[in-house]
């Protein structure tokens, strides 16, 4: 099989309800360890989600946000989206 162009990418879609920015935090973080982030990294990023999400939840989200996590550059991005509004976080992997 022929290596992809992109190191990683996950998408994931939570509902907007509170128990799940949580949830959201802890994937990004596991996804953020397994791209190559050392664990304070991948803590920081945790709690980013979860404000990124909470943010778009208060904001009056449609019913559930999705998140895309890219490790592209030495740097690892979530990209919060809900509707016609959209926030991301980025850490450095390395």
């Amino acid at each position: 099989m022929a290596k992809s162009p992109r190191q990683a990418d996950l998408r994931l879609t939570v509902p907007a309800d509170a128990p799940y920015h949580t949830v959201a935090g802890e994937v990004a973080a596991k996804f953020a360890e397994y791209s190559g982030a050392d664990a304070t990294a991948a803590a920081n990023l945790a709690r980013a989600v979860e404000v990124l999400t909470a943010q778009l939840a208060s904001e009056g989200a449609d019913g559930s946000i999705a998140l895309t996590m890219e490790a592209r550059n030495g740097e690892l991005t979530v990209t919060a989206e809900s509707g016609s509004t959209r926030e991301q976080a980025t850490i450095p992997l390395h």
